[in-house]
């Protein structure tokens, strides 16, 4: 008898159909091992003691727990029978991943994800084992939980033992999902589709012309007073010619830390409580809003798609003409500043029913990528702007009163910036000359833990 032939059996058993062997679980899903096994037996899979624990242990999802004593056994969820397991609640990630198929997704997007026969809808903290789970039913569709906002909704989240995230439902306002099986999103299936963001980025430009938008609910939300404030108040700034405010500490102390959130999730997160909030914009030095009107997806095109900031950086040619003018992939130490721009959708184009208030400073990374492509890549030299641009940036954040600053992987994207390198040039200017400057300071990293960005900036600012 095959170990894996065993394994789905001992599932069967312990999740769906104790009585098919004649053994019963507890009210935690618990039995006992000595009558297990010549239960096991009984029905064709005899399994020794210690062959139980080699299952349990090579178990590729870690299916199955055994007591400390090795007494006991249960599995570790996806029950059918009514057992209740004593999870305590946790906090999830930012985003979760579920793995389904196509023929699923239509019922997916009217009812979101239910748990059925089960006692919970299963989530995963990362892509691979969301892959493999959708694939065992065909081609997989990965599904992204905005699970971090799910919580602060009033959804409740659990953690097995074996690490995967469990709640009761996943309503669709909280799923990305692609918007045809057939046109999933270049970034691996999550999210909008290309053509949707382009109808996003299009109604985010008639909501600016008009002044105005209608929330889901049915509210029309006024936005022509903010806009104006936000267009009327951006400047370019040159570090040749800027005037930077005498250094000196602002705070008693800076709460750094290091999110799995997107940008646009940190600004309506921050923007809710008091204090002056800004984000840095991974700008394209050349265009502005990047490729945001064509469907790309990067950081600077979320926020194009979101918010007034398009209208803001239309405002000053002259900054991108001189970046396009310099012909170098290190690009000029330029900036644009532009205050309290109006966001009002999220990462997947819906309508917020308050405008969030954030201060963006655009400026552009050095292209580490494009110099490498044309053999002009210098690590010194690239550090060398990192650095300085840095600088720059959390300097025009300072004389502009910036109480919470949203940074994060500036660079480390598209750009192809050493993570390491950008954390580490913040963490030096942070801690040195820029120490007790913002009452809070978020690198706002979406992937969360186990993607290289994220893990590059939570080793650099660990938790205090």
């Amino acid at each position: 008898m095959s170990a894996i032939r065993t394994s789905k059996f001992l599932s069967l058993v312990l999740r769906h159909a104790p009585e098919k062997v004649g053994i019963v679980l507890d009210d935690a899903g618990w039995t006992d091992v000595a009558k297990l096994l010549p239960a096991l037996a009984a029905h064709g899979h005899p399994l020794t003691r210690e062959q139980l624990a080699e299952l349990v242990a090579a178990s590729d999802k870690q299916r199955f727990a055994l007591s400390p004593d090795g007494t006991q056994i249960r599995a570790n969820q996806g029950h059918s029978v009514d057992v209740e397991l004593a999870l305590p609640a946790a906090s999830p990630p930012a985003r979760l991943f579920h793995g389904t198929v196509s023929e699923f997704l239509s019922s997916i997007r009217a009812t979101g994800l239910v748990k059925g026969a089960r006692h919970h809808v299963h989530l995963s903290a990362d892509l691979e084992t969301a892959t493999k789970v959708g694939g065992r039913r065909g081609k997989p569709v990965i599904l992204v939980v905005r699970a971090e906002a799910m919580a602060r909704a009033g959804h409740v989240f659990y953690r097995s033992a074996n690490g995967v995230w469990l709640t009761d439902h996943v309503p669709p306002e909280f799923l990305e999902a692609p918007e045809s099986p057939d046109h999933p999103d270049p970034a691996g299936g999550a999210g909008p589709s290309r053509g949707a963001k382009v109808a996003i980025a299009k109604q985010t430009l008639a909501a600016c012309e008009a002044g105005r938008y209608v929330t889901r609910g049915g509210a029309t939300v006024e936005l022509t007073a903010m806009i104006e404030r936000a267009v009327e108040g951006t400047v370019s700034h040159d570090l040749g010619t800027y005037v930077a405010a005498p250094i000196r500490p602002r705070v008693a102390t800076t709460a750094i830390s290091v999110t799995g959130e997107s940008t646009i999730e940190a600004i309506r997160r921050l923007a809710a409580g008091p204090g002056h909030v800004a984000c840095l914009n991974f700008a394209s030095a050349k265009n502005p809003g990047g490729g945001f009107l064509g469907g790309a997806q990067a950081q600077e095109e979320s926020l194009a798609r979101s918010s007034a900031l398009y209208r803001c950086l239309q405002t000053q040619p002259a900054h991108y003409a001189r970046n396009k003018a310099n012909r170098s992939a290190l690009y000029l130490d330029l900036a644009i500043y532009s205050p309290a721009v109006p966001f009002f959708r999220d990462d997947d184009g819906g309508w917020f029913d308050v405008p969030a208030a954030c201060s963006v400073i655009t400026c552009a990374a050095p292209n580490a990528g494009a110099l490498r492509q044309h053999g002009r890549f210098v690590v010194t030299e690239v550090e060398a702007a990192l650095r300085t641009r840095a600088a720059f940036v959390l300097a025009i954040a300072r004389d502009a009163a910036i109480d919470h600053l949203i940074l994060g992987a500036w660079g480390a994207g598209v750009f192809g910036n050493d993570p390491v390198m950008v954390a580490r040039t913040f963490a030096d200017l942070l801690r040195g000359p820029f120490d007790r400057t913002f009452v809070s300071v978020v690198f706002a990293v979406v992937g969360g833990p186990g993607a290289p960005n994220h893990d590059a900036f939570a080793a650099t600012f660990p938790p205090s």
